[in-house]
């Protein structure tokens, strides 16, 4: 483990290496194996392999493993959804193909025409809108939704648009709302993050929304930072802008544009306040040890 960082650190920390480079080293490392494995002209067996660097890794891991254990329940969800490798939440194929096929039935009974002469092409705007929505909410750089769109088709944008626009705008809300109700924070980081700002309590259902997308936002732009030379030289690195754009939270929370602009904008940017206070919290032991 290279000491970069601390937001490195925990990254490396919890990273799970392949089965296939795990099968490897087990053989390398297993005298038997190489004795059945003879090489021509070879005379002598080779004793295992050096894995010395490898357990200097390990102690290091659980080190840093030990240390966010200790951290408060909220501050070790942080640590491990900002910095830890992310594993794979696309849905399963079966759940995904489920949704698939509901969706299908809506497109059928709205737009029985579209359907009906282009069936196959529904099924390539629902898979590519689904793949386009989860990559943004995984903070994932993505080509505008048009050429996704036309690249899949192979058509134009401009024939895209003219003869999809209303299905496509249908199917994306049902894929939003789809991710939407899968939330992705922690309880006990959302109450930490929903009580570091001072609201009505009447509008808990929308705060809990808002701290899920913050949490995201969040996430999404302290990635620069994840391998930068060290936590302190944040000039050197490229900011990374906000994850969503107002349309898309205003949506979230079920209002309009020029309301969320009023009433929640202050919320919102506060909410990412409290996070990099949260976020400076979990990494101080982490940067300690690093030292």
């Amino acid at each position: 483990m290279l000491y970069l960082s601390a937001r490195q650190m925990i990254h490396d920390a919890y990273y799970i290496r392949s089965s296939n480079d795990a099968v490897l080293e087990l053989q390398r490392s297993n005298t038997n194996i190489l004795r059945q494995k003879q090489v021509m002209n070879e005379t002598e067996t080779r004793g295992p392999a050096s894995n010395m660097s490898k357990i200097q890794h390990q102690v290091m891991a659980g080190k840093v493993q030990h240390v966010v254990s200790q951290l408060p329940q909220h501050l070790q969800q942080l640590a491990l959804y900002c910095w830890a490798p992310r594993a794979e939440v696309m849905p399963t194929y079966k759940k995904q193909n489920q949704f698939m096929q509901l969706i299908a039935e809506q497109v059928k009974k709205q737009f029985p025409e579209h359907y009906a002469r282009n069936t196959s092409a529904v099924s390539v705007l629902i898979i590519q809108i689904l793949k386009y929505e989860r990559a943004r909410e995984e903070g994932r750089q993505q080509q505008p939704l048009d050429c996704v769109l036309a690249s899949a088709m192979a058509k134009p944008k401009n024939k895209i648009r003219q003869m999809w626009q209303d299905v496509i705008t249908m199917i994306r809300n049902q894929v939003r709302q789809f991710i939407a109700i899968q939330p992705s924070i922690a309880p006990d980081t959302a109450k930490a993050l929903v009580s570091a700002v001072t609201e009505d309590m009447t509008k808990e259902g929308r705060l809990y929304i808002l701290a899920d997308l913050a949490m995201r936002d969040f996430a999404h732009r302290d990635q620069a930072y994840l391998f930068s030379a060290g936590d302190k030289e944040r000039e050197a690195v490229v900011p990374v802008g906000p994850l969503y754009t107002d349309d898309y939270l205003a949506w979230r929370i079920g209002g309009h544009k020029q309301h969320w602009k009023r009433d929640w904008s202050d919320v919102y940017e506060r909410m990412i306040d409290a996070l990099g206070d949260l976020a400076s919290q979990a990494l101080g032991p982490i940067a300690a040890l690093k030292h």
